[in-house]
């Protein structure tokens, strides 16, 4: 071959126009299918390529077809032009599915990006400078262009990217397993019988009565993209996002910007359908006009999640999430509900539950205190009415009267204890300052009923939230249950009750000025009265409780509760 031969490329008329057309129709059907998967961006550049190649086999025909040689020049030029950019979109898009985006491979994509630019500049301005063309051919039947130094270069390219394809796929290939392998050492196969085809197709070799170029482009294109929904290079995550939007058990619904259901999965039909007849294209706020407070959620800006009850449907817990476009405008929402009802349901059992549980645990410790305390009054009382009766049929006037006074000092202390316990129990302890309140209160009536002085001691952040509602109660319980040993046991004046917030605890101090104990002494039998009552309370709430006191220097009680572990308690006492 002459090297005129060799710079001449001729553009022979195509016989075979129907199969060219057929092939670039299928390449044309195939993009379209795949350009349901656009979001991501390697089946993008898929739906680019596909494209492109049918560009290509229009313009041939085109070429062939056009009568002036200004339209044949044209078309030429849109052929080149899709030959130069079909295989850097390849790139991207073997880029994109091995998932490879590193800073090296950054490098080369804008290398092949800036030279595939030059390639399309060079080409549309070689009328006036002719290094991509020197020339064009036409006599009325030939059409051909005499090739340019740029052109080689050029063709040198593309063939080099399509190796530089192939050896990164065999590459990556083996450090990926499984599913991804088989996608990754599979791409090499689209571009190399859209090359052979190429390469036939420039040498001008005809194979059979079917034309080589078409032929291969068809293949590829079939082939691949058989290979596509195959090994699911591309709908593995639309599939999985169908799948799963379709089988879950939660509710959701997709709006456009004027709130008409664009969709709705299955699970919403079900379960809003019987009450609002929903269904793709309904009006919103018209579909669901009996529950206002999912209307509601069409006024959402932003990201926004709560709770929300639908009367006749139960309890629901949303995620509203607005669909962006890419100005950032709201071009929709997507409205996730999950349904609760169940899980409210059980836990107002168990919160049932655990108020069973506490009241019977306090009427047991009720039942323990009146049997080994008070309940030892009566028969004490008992025994001094049978010794007063002793003294009086001995005429012992003088004994009988001091036994009657111990009877009526014990009977006002027995009278005493019943209204601290009645204004103990009639306490109650809600979320919010109600603990404080409730404290404050029961403070102010014990300084008034008894005679000694009460000081309170708050930190400066509060601590209400910190604690737990069972921690509240019994902590309360605990600072009754102190503050009636003091009045009966340690001949005080004053008492303090402080409030400490530490970084991992809340610590309550009670701290009187009375005679003090040794608590190591304690006769074993008074231990059930009142410090194992308020030791068993604080365990309960998750807390401990520290005697500190020696006689005549007063008593401190220690009650600490690690934050911890309040936090994760939402027992209710009583």
């Amino acid at each position: 071959m002459s090297e005129s031969a060799l710079q001449l490329m001729i553009y022979h008329p195509i016989k075979e126009i129907w199969f060219y057309l057929l092939a670039a129709t299928v390449l044309a059907a195939l993009a379209g299918y795949a350009w349901q998967y656009r979001r991501a961006p390697a089946a993008l550049y898929w739906v680019l390529s596909l494209y492109l190649r049918a560009v290509f086999l229009m313009a041939l025909v085109l070429v062939t077809v056009s009568p002036g040689l200004a339209d044949k020049v044209f078309w030429v030029k849109i052929q080149q032009m899709s030959a130069i950019a079909t295989l850097p979109t390849f790139f991207l898009f073997v880029v994109n599915v091995a998932g490879k985006k590193g800073q090296s491979i950054r490098r080369v994509i804008l290398v092949i990006l800036a030279l595939t630019a030059f390639g399309l500049l060079a080409l549309l301005t070689t009328g006036w400078h002719g290094w991509f063309w020197r020339g064009v051919i036409w006599d009325g039947v030939t059409f051909g262009i005499i090739r340019g130094p740029i052109y080689w270069v050029m063709m040198g390219i593309i063939y080099l990217q399509f190796f530089a394809i192939a050896m990164v796929c065999v590459i990556w290939g083996r450090r990926v397993s499984g599913l991804r392998r088989l996608q990754v050492l599979t791409l090499p196969v689209d571009p190399l019988i859209s090359v052979t085809g190429h390469i036939l197709w420039v040498l001008d070799v005809q194979v059979g009565a079917i034309p080589p170029l078409p032929l291969a482009f068809m293949l590829s294109g079939i082939a691949w993209s058989w290979l596509f929904f195959r090994l699911r290079v591309l709908n593995l995550m639309a599939l999985a996002e169908s799948t799963v939007i379709g089988n879950i058990d939660d509710c959701m619904i997709i709006t456009d910007d004027q709130d008409y259901i664009m969709e709705i999965n299955s699970s919403a039909q079900r379960r809003f359908g019987q009450k609002a007849p929903v269904l793709p294209g309904s009006h919103f706020p018209q579909a669901f006009a009996c529950w206002p407070a999912m209307t509601a959620l069409l006024d959402v800006k932003a990201v926004m999640e709560g709770e929300v009850y639908l009367e006749g449907s139960g309890y629901y817990s949303y995620h509203v999430t607005p669909l962006l476009d890419w100005g950032n405008m709201i071009i929709g929402k997507a409205i996730v509900f999950h349904d609760m009802t169940k899980l409210k349901q059980a836990q107002a059992q168990i919160l049932d539950q655990q108020k069973a549980l506490s009241i019977m645990a306090e009427r047991e410790r009720l039942g323990r205190e009146l049997h080994d305390g008070r309940g030892q009054i009566w028969n004490y009382i008992n025994l001094k009415l049978q010794m007063v009766r002793s003294l009086l049929n001995g005429s012992q006037l003088e004994k009988a009267d001091q036994e009657v006074q111990r009877l009526i000092g014990t009977i006002k202390d027995l009278n005493t204890d019943a209204r601290e316990t009645i204004v103990g129990l009639k306490m109650t302890v809600d979320d919010g300052e109600d603990f404080v309140a409730n404290l404050q209160d029961y403070l102010e009536w014990y300084e008034e009923s008894n005679g000694i002085v009460t000081q309170l001691i708050l930190p400066d952040e509060s601590v209400t939230g910190l604690l737990s509602r069972t921690s509240k109660v019994q902590l309360l319980r605990i600072i009754q249950e102190a503050l009636t040993n003091i009045r009966k046991h340690a001949q005080a004046q004053q008492v303090k009750v402080e409030i400490e917030r530490g970084d991992n605890q809340v610590t309550v101090l009670i701290e009187d000025d009375g005679c003090g104990f040794d608590p190591a002494n304690i006769p074993a039998g008074k231990k059930h009265f009142g410090l194992q009552i308020m030791a068993e309370r604080a365990n309960e709430a998750g807390g401990r409780l520290q005697i500190e006191s020696r006689p005549g220097a007063g008593t401190k009680l220690i009650v600490q509760f690690n934050l911890g572990r309040v936090d994760n308690d939402e027992n209710t006492g009583s």
